[in-house]
């Protein structure tokens, strides 16, 4: 059957993974587009004749609504590819073999990423800080003419 796993018992952390990624990616244009659909034309309730008053529906629900289901068939096909499979089965295997390294590393990595961050932020609000007062004493407005004498 075409809808069937391939290879479901490997790779299933990354492809669910990839797999909610790009149904959340999917849900926000969907919402999007149902938003942008919102001016008056598209509001108007072309559907309530057919469907009765029970069910007003709207050509925009029904566009998001069929766009939504298409665009997941395509995420499951997607995720099921057997090139892609293979590709996040190996991805998977290769990074068993990757020795981490131990917490208090990366803790202290973290720790000196974080300070060497905030030292070249302040250094450059200094600077920064600096600048802006020396434009304000330096007559900026007619600096070139007065140097160069226009």
């Amino acid at each position: 059957m075409a809808l069937e796993l391939y290879k479901p018992e490997e790779a299933t952390r990354s492809r669910g993974l990839l797999a909610v990624l790009l149904v959340a990616l999917l849900g926000y244009g969907v919402i999007s587009l149902y938003e942008f659909l919102g001016f008056d034309w598209w509001q108007q309730d072309l559907a309530r004749g057919v469907l009765g008053d029970e069910f007003p529906f709207s050509p925009r629900v029904i566009l998001a609504g069929v766009m939504f289901l298409i665009l997941g068939l395509a995420v499951y096909l997607l995720v099921n590819h057997h090139k892609i499979v293979d590709f996040l089965i190996d991805t998977e295997a290769e990074l068993h073999k990757v020795s981490w390294a131990p917490k208090h590393e990366v803790i202290s990595s973290s720790v000196v990423v974080v300070v060497t961050t905030v030292v070249i932020g302040l250094f450059l609000f200094f600077v920064d800080y600096m600048l802006n007062g020396l434009r304000t004493w330096l007559p900026w407005d007619n600096f070139w003419t007065t140097v160069f004498g226009g």
